[in-house]
């Protein structure tokens, strides 16, 4: 992604975000149905970025009751202009979980959504704070300590839009012996132009073989403006590269309706590994 279209990504998401954003004082901390509980704005203190960091987290209700029980763990990255509350107030987060645990779509199981501000989840993309850092030596250890998480590879999901979407498949292809599969949703998967924000193509195309890495689905709009034209583009070299994955061309753009249709998506290939 070039200079220019770096800032129309930059200003577009932005602008969508804030003028679909939610006051944060419009949900309580604790959101309880008939069969999630969703915490609000938990927080961890974060030496690495020397500050206080939010999450949002999803759990199953049997999580109280059942306290023998480990649950497999999906880890949801918002997008640029976001932070931990979107997918809880704007992607419909604990009604499609609430839904897909009741319809059998997958095993119940816990949905962690963490702030990442604007670093596209790597270290010095953003004021050179170490998000990455922050996130491989912090945060995953303390959701594995804190809640009652499988912490195994084959009960591992990651996914993400727009950013997210990027930072989901860089983790996935950086950190392949960490997860079993990855969605991506809208996703800046041709990076930035930043040596911290490479191209998701040429991660998975360095390696001498494709067979231990995670499951891959790329899923974007063929209306979006933003990373439509990208997407493919990484899809072509994949497909050169003899990488076996599943690419979703489907109606839509860069918004809200299209990445809440897309969590349900992720979660019924997510529940092919769980049921």
């Amino acid at each position: 992604m070039n200079q220019v279209k770096h800032n129309i990504f930059l200003l577009a998401t932005c602008f969508i975000l804030i003028f679909t954003a939610c006051s944060e004082d419009e949900e309580p901390e604790v959101v309880i149905t008939d069969n999630v509980s969703m915490l609000i704005d938990k927080t961890i203190n974060s030496t690495v970025l020397s500050q206080t960091m939010k999450y949002n987290i999803i759990l199953p209700n049997d999580y109280y009751t059942n306290t023998e029980r480990y649950y497999p763990v999906l880890y949801l990255f918002h997008g640029m202009g976001g932070n931990n509350r979107d997918w809880a107030l704007q992607g419909n987060a604990r009604l499609t979980l609430q839904n897909a645990f009741k319809n059998g779509v997958t095993a119940p199981m816990i949905v962690v959504m963490p702030d990442a501000f604007n670093t596209f989840y790597v270290d010095g993309y953003q004021n050179g704070l170490k998000y990455e850092t922050y996130f491989w030596e912090e945060f995953l250890p303390f959701i594995e300590s804190e809640y009652r998480v499988t912490a195994s590879r084959d009960t591992r999901f990651i996914a993400g839009l727009s950013m997210g979407g990027f930072g989901a498949s860089y983790y996935a292809f950086t950190y392949p012996e960490k997860f079993k599969y990855c969605y991506s949703m809208s996703g800046a998967v041709e990076g930035v132009g930043a040596a911290s924000t490479p191209s998701i193509a040429d991660i998975i195309r360095a390696y001498d073989s494709f067979s231990d890495l995670p499951a891959y689905t790329m899923d974007c709009g063929t209306a979006d403006p933003l990373v439509f034209t990208s997407n493919q583009s990484v899809h072509a070299k994949l497909l050169d590269a003899g990488f076996d994955h599943e690419y979703i061309e489907r109606e839509g753009t860069h918004d809200w309706v299209f990445w809440t249709k897309a969590l349900e998506m992720a979660l019924e290939r997510i529940g092919q590994y769980t049921n």
